[in-house]
């Protein structure tokens, strides 16, 4: 993988963006903010899921679009080391070795968990499982 990438500390979140958006004055809309999270944990779930068949199955053009997604949707969220994990399996997909990329797409997998685990943490009145 690359390093040159400048990872962020595994498991942080900045969801500073995501709680400008939600907030209505000086009022946070948790229904808006439980529905965002909802939306990048059910979405990436699933892009997880695929990312490992696709290796499995060494399809590296799904597994290219897949750390694609995962890459912007984790750097909208603020998660940037899963920003960075992604976005190293994108650029290695297509030529990279596929134990390296096997073993990327487990470590990009346990980040998210982290980040699953840092937004319930942080914000427990937003979340659904």
């Amino acid at each position: 993988m690359h390093s040159w990438l400048d990872m962020s500390r595994p498991g942080t979140v900045d969801i500073s963006n995501i709680l400008s958006v939600c907030r209505v004055g000086d009022a946070l809309d948790l229904t808006l903010l439980k529905e965002m999270f909802g939306y990048f944990i059910g979405e990436n779930r699933r892009r997880m899921i695929a990312a490992t068949e696709a290796v499995d199955a060494q399809d590296r053009n799904t597994l290219q679009q897949l750390a694609h997604t995962i890459r912007g949707s984790a750097a909208i969220l603020g998660a940037g080391y899963l920003r960075d994990l992604a976005g190293a399996i994108e650029c290695d997909a297509v030529a990279g070795d596929l134990q390296q990329l096997r073993d990327a797409v487990s470590a990009m997998d346990h980040e998210f968990s982290r980040v699953r685990t840092t937004l319930r943490e942080a914000h427990p009145d937003a979340w659904s499982d």
